[in-house]
């Protein structure tokens, strides 16, 4: 008993070097947001070229996912988790001294490299230092802390901004940087690869490309339109690559990530329904601050005072689903939370044009608490039936789930909208009736995705 004393504490210690990065990570998608007009003044940039200082972080971290997370199973994951940390810190300096558009693109992009070694390997790290009921409060905290990132982010933005100008909304990650990485050395253990393990380059390459392509086709086509030349030749490149990435899968001695993780029906059916919990969620991302502009009038105070029951929720939520997994059947609590998702897109759905406050927060209260509620069991579903050898790929597939169907659910809950409100104004309507009924498809959109998520979450064991 003496001698289980210790491990205890340590393991909890490991913890607060994963949050630190999560927060870090979260944090600074906040305070980036809303530097963005104030960079774009300065840079001399519209809104479609300041928004790659989003999109290209974003693009990179969902792509290099799975890179890092086979880099994690072959090297050492401490290695791995605290380089992420150095270059997440490194791109934050850079960025801070940016002069111009260009070089913040680049600089974000390796900020963004540094964010994906940290996210492909959080989660093993946490499971490898957790085991049985631990566990689930363990992501439970995670999500919990990833909640209080996106409810100080905004907030810490503007203060930052306001007093010392964008350069500061980088230079404040480079101090968490250190200490996490000071800490990280101390804390955490070598968890060294069990199996010798290599990186098929070609079959990573071929992953790499289409993922890019894929995912850059559906960010861009709300701006760009997805009839486009461009966009059609990238959807075209990438289902050339897939192919590819499939085929050399079945013929490497050493596949990049090992199709046989597929036939695991936990790991299988808890990557769709990551995809179709994260899309539902997020159908009301870019849509619901447009509908309080557009059709309540609200000013940028109000909109976020109206947004923040959300991650509220989430941060209470999050917690209390990982303590349930422990006592109840994972697939129940996920289901359930993508059954809050669905009420709160309903509600949504049913909003018309002079809702009160407070139905429009208890609508963000149901839609956060499930969002908290089936993220942590679903996820300590998927890595706790992760083969030994291959925790980190999975962990990192893990979060590319959760990244690209963020993506999908709000490019694709865009489409919806524009295509039906194009058609309203079309057939004569006025613009507000037009914006309503769009609005309103987008969230019955939302609402199927979370009935199929629901269903999958069912019919896995």
């Amino acid at each position: 008993m003496k001698h289980l004393l210790p491990k205890l504490p340590h393991k909890w210690l490991i913890f607060t070097v994963t949050a630190t990065g999560t927060f870090m990570g979260t944090l600074d998608g906040g305070v980036v947001n809303v530097a963005l007009p104030v960079m774009a003044k300065q840079f001399g940039a519209d809104i479609e070229n300041i928004q790659f200082v989003v999109s290209v972080y974003l693009l990179v971290i969902t792509c290099f996912l799975p890179i890092f997370g086979k880099l994690s199973d072959m090297y050492s994951r401490k290695k791995m988790y605290l380089g992420g940390f150095l270059l997440f810190g490194i791109g934050s300096l850079l960025c801070s001294l940016s002069g111009s558009l260009a070089l913040m693109i680049v600089s974000r992009a390796l900020q963004g490299l540094g964010a994906s070694a940290m996210m492909a390997n959080a989660q093993a790290v946490i499971a490898k230092a957790f085991t049985g009921k631990d566990r689930g409060r363990a992501l439970g905290g995670v999500g919990a802390v990833v909640a209080l990132g996106s409810l100080a982010g905004p907030a810490v933005g503007g203060f930052l901004i306001q007093h010392w100008g964008w350069p500061s909304v980088f230079w404040v990650n480079i101090p968490v940087c250190l200490l996490g990485i000071w800490r990280g050395v101390q804390i955490i253990p070598r968890f060294n690869p069990i199996a010798k393990v290599r990186m098929d380059i070609a079959g990573a390459g071929y992953f790499l490309l289409g993922s890019f392509l894929f995912l850059f086709a559906l960010n861009e086509g709300p701006s760009k339109g997805w009839t486009s030349p461009l966009l059609l030749a990238a959807f075209a490149l990438c289902v050339v690559f897939f192919m590819l990435f499939l085929r050399r899968e079945k013929v490497s001695k050493t596949p990049f990530i090992g199709l046989s993780i597929f036939n695991i029906k936990a790991i299988s059916y808890g990557y769709v329904v990551a995809v179709l919990g994260f899309m539902a969620i997020f159908t009301n991302a870019v849509l619901l601050p447009f509908y309080l502009t557009d059709i309540m009038h609200l000013d940028p105070v109000q909109i976020g005072l109206l947004l923040l029951p959300f991650p509220a929720a989430l941060a209470v939520a999050s917690p209390v689903s990982g303590v349930l997994s422990e006592k109840y059947s994972a697939r129940f609590i996920t289901t359930a939370g993508l059954g809050f998702v669905l009420c709160g897109a309903l509600l949504f759905a049913f909003i018309g044009d002079s809702p009160s406050y407070a139905y429009i927060v208890l609508a963000q209260l149901i839609m956060g608490t499930g969002s908290g509620t089936f993220q942590v069991p679903n996820n300590n579903t998927v890595i706790s039936a992760a083969p030994k050898n291959k925790l980190g790929i999975v962990s990192s597939v893990n979060a590319l789930a959760r990244n690209a169907g963020m993506i999908m659910g709000i490019a694709l809950s865009v489409a919806v909208y524009a295509a039906v409100q194009g058609a309203y104004l079309r057939a004569g309507a006025a613009a507000q009736s037009a914006f309503l009924h769009g609005y309103q498809a987008a969230m019955f959109f939302g609402a199927a995705l979370a009935v199929a998520g629901g269903v999958f979450s069912l019919r896995r064991e």
